[in-house]
């Protein structure tokens, strides 16, 4: 029997069309580019753009009882690392600025760790500011500028980038019920707690490592700069040890790896954090402290080994430098598993 090939009707014939038309859509709309971060425009150390690629968006807790959430930009790829943030803040992610930021776009926090500073990382909060920020269900998106070149330990930075996102599960969450009321009795604590009214520990008396040298003291901000012999963790134990016969008692935040160290230490209404690098064959130590009597600085030793130097501390004069003592670090360390600030 032979076949007639037969002729469609128009309907049988809008109806192929369309399976057809369907058949062509590339599933997984989620995987789209345009569902991926974003990041555009320059980051500047000392005129050098430290190339910022990449973008993470995380959750954090809400602070002064506002939602918010943390900003991580990187130069390179941290899709190895699990926790972006600390990582961004030690370099290990090459030039990185970590933002936490209000679901209105107001910042407050700015880590600047950028491969062309010595200094770094350093905070920043108050220079740079958000344009433009907009945030949905599902994406966020804005502007990230200083507006001009500025200035921090005799280094210059600049920032104006341009990022979209989307949104992780959770982000800008409210304080739950359970978490406000645990935040509440912390704060009733610490208002019924005796607040510390002898001499404060002088800045002299303070313990140092073995092998600490080229001792820098910066009696404006409340800075020791130093380098030591030994290890992160050699030098960090060392530390330990010497705080704890002074009497200093470990504060939350605490956290010793091979690589980097961080310390917390509290004694009689005086903090110290304590951030230890690797340097060479040693380590690289910065000490950031609060409520300790700066009235006698020691000389610092910067060039002369671990003997006792003759050139006095050279204070640094900047508006921003007290703001940063004060938020050091304390931003990058927010939102790491198990480390309450």
């Amino acid at each position: 029997m032979k076949l007639r090939p037969t002729s469609l009707s128009p309907v049988s014939t809008l109806l192929l069309g369309a399976i057809m038309a369907l058949s062509s859509v590339t599933p997984g709309h989620a995987q789209a580019p345009a569902d991926k971060p974003t990041v555009s425009g320059t980051f500047l150390g000392d005129g050098k753009d430290g190339k910022i690629q990449y973008l993470v968006v995380q959750t954090r807790e809400p602070f002064s009882d506002k939602p918010a959430i943390r900003l991580v930009f990187t130069e390179k790829n941290p899709s190895a690392s699990k926790k972006p943030d600390f990582d961004a803040g030690f370099k290990k992610l090459g030039s990185a600025l970590v933002i936490s930021v209000f679901k209105d776009g107001g910042i407050f926090g700015c880590e600047v760790a950028h491969s062309s500073h010595s200094k770094s990382p350093f905070s920043s909060v108050g220079a740079i500011k958000m344009e433009g920020f907009t945030v949905t269900d599902t994406q966020v998106s804005g502007r990230l500028t200083t507006g001009k070149e500025l200035e921090f330990f005799g280094q210059t930075w600049n920032v104006d980038l341009n990022f979209s996102a989307p949104l992780p599960k959770g982000a800008f969450a409210a304080e739950s019920p359970s978490t406000a009321k645990k935040m509440e009795k912390e704060k009733e604590k610490e208002v019924s707690e005796p607040v510390a009214t002898g001499p404060k520990l002088p800045i002299a008396d303070l313990p140092l490592p073995a092998g600490a040298r080229d001792i820098e003291y910066k009696s404006v901000v409340g800075h020791i700069l130093f380098k030591a012999d030994g290890s992160v963790s050699t030098v960090a134990n060392d530390f330990s040890k010497k705080l704890k016969a002074q009497g200093w008692q470990d504060g939350a935040g605490s956290l010793i790896g091979k690589n980097n160290a961080i310390l917390k230490r509290k004694l009689n209404g005086a903090d110290l954090t304590i951030m230890i690098q690797p340097e060479g064959t040693g380590s690289n130590v910065k000490v950031f402290t609060q409520g300790l009597d700066w009235s006698k600085t020691p000389a610092s030793s910067v060039g002369a080994g671990s003997a006792p130097g003759t050139k006095p501390a050279t204070p640094t004069s900047a508006e921003d430098i007290e703001k940063a003592a004060n938020k050091a670090l304390q931003d990058a360390l927010k939102g790491i598993p198990g480390i309450k600030l």
